[in-house]
């Protein structure tokens, strides 16, 4: 988009706007209609004018529409007042959280549905005998729940040209992860509730308030560290 400097509380028309923000008449109409923006101010019946905040919004919708964010989040956004945002922002994290395993349903899952994946059979049989995924019958033909995750994530790898034996530590330092999680998790929040006989079913509501508000920001973090830069991205840049 172009980034013509405007003045401040300059007034700009509708043919001035479209240049601007390279956005149709249309489009604008549509945000207007949609409450995500505020209406134009008005000197004559087919005469409306625009301000500089009116341009940003418009560039911030755009840009956060191709970050895939839906119009609902955008209008939140736009119209939040000051000290409103955080309400956007868990609604946000409500959404990442949505996205994660624990609220998967712990069903088992066939070899069948893996397949649907789009892993081939050779591959399955690869990830059961090195126990990234487990059977949970003679047959080796259903799984747990969270099998169906792992061979997402495994397939990313593979159509990425990342050797299974990598993707193989990662999900393993995932596991330990988890693993850390629980432990902590019932030393030092459903411990103490036990010894103060503080009922199963509000230990089990704490330790997974907790998980919820770790899961919301796991992905964040995750994403942060991977923005780091590691050596052979500073070698590469260096040179």
């Amino acid at each position: 988009m172009c980034e013509t400097n405007i003045s401040p509380k300059k007034m700009i028309p509708m043919r001035e706007l479209k240049k601007l923000t390279n956005l149709t008449r249309a489009t604008i109409n549509f945000y207007i209609k949609e409450g995500i923006l505020p209406a134009p101010q008005k000197t004559a019946k087919n005469m409306a004018y625009y301000d500089e905040d009116f341009i940003k919004n418009l560039r911030l919708i755009e840009t956060m529409k191709k970050e895939n964010y839906s119009l609902n989040q955008i209008k939140k956004l736009i119209t939040s007042e000051a000290g409103t945002i955080n309400d956007f922002c868990a609604q946000i994290l409500e959404s990442v959280n949505k996205l994660l395993p624990y609220s998967l349903n712990d069903a088992a899952v066939s070899i069948a549905q893996i397949g649907e994946i789009g892993l081939t059979e050779k591959a399955i049989a690869e990830l059961i005998h090195m126990k990234i995924i487990i059977p949970i019958d003679n047959a080796h033909t259903m799984f747990p729940a969270y099998s169906i995750t792992v061979c997402k994530l495994i397939k990313y790898f593979i159509d990425s040209g990342i050797p299974l034996t990598i993707a193989e530590d990662i999900i393993m330092k995932i596991k330990d992860l988890a693993y850390f999680e629980k432990n902590a998790f019932v030393e030092y929040i459903r411990g103490p509730m036990i010894e103060s006989n503080i009922s199963p079913d509000n230990q089990k509501a704490a330790v997974e308030n907790c998980i919820q508000s770790i899961n919301a920001l796991l992905p964040i973090l995750h994403l942060q560290f991977l923005k780091l830069p590691t050596e052979s991205m500073l070698k590469t840049t260096n040179e």
